[in-house]
């Protein structure tokens, strides 16, 4: 199943299914760590509890097999039309963010630095009042 997504890039230009192909690359190798963990792991506690009736785990056995399913899995993922056309859609999605400047960003930073320390002070006062109060009514 080809893909019909082949117009002429002009070069700078924004190409979605080119950051598609890579959002599904980096799924791909999530996937084939997280199956190869899975299976290893699962691997593991089987033979743990029925040491007599699983062999012995293996890691490189187990990686194969977990490389595999995550292969499998991101191919057919790939493959259904549907989910490739969605992340098209979310890569373009995000190309449209207006992200901040550098100023921006530094000044945001500031503020949130200054009203938490402004909010810590105050539920510190806060804190240290209540204690008190509580410490001279348990005197009585």
């Amino acid at each position: 199943m080809a893909r019909t997504y082949k117009k002429e890039i002009k070069t700078g230009e924004f190409d979605s299914s080119r950051w598609a192909h890579a959002v599904f690359m980096l799924f791909a190798f999530m996937a084939m760590w997280m199956f190869s963990h899975l299976v290893e792991d699962l691997w593991a506690f089987t033979w743990s509890n029925w040491p007599g009736d699983v062999p012995r785990p293996t890691t490189w056995i187990a990686n194969a097999i977990g490389i595999s399913v995550g292969l499998i899995s991101t191919i057919v993922a790939w493959r259904v039309e549907r989910y490739f056309r969605f992340v098209c859609e979310v890569v373009v999605e995000v190309e449209q963010i207006i992200w901040p400047t550098k100023a921006e960003t530094k000044a945001a930073t500031i503020v949130v630095l200054v009203i938490t320390l402004i909010v810590s002070g105050l539920l510190w006062g806060m804190d240290t009042s209540w204690s008190y109060a509580t410490d001279y009514l348990y005197d009585l």
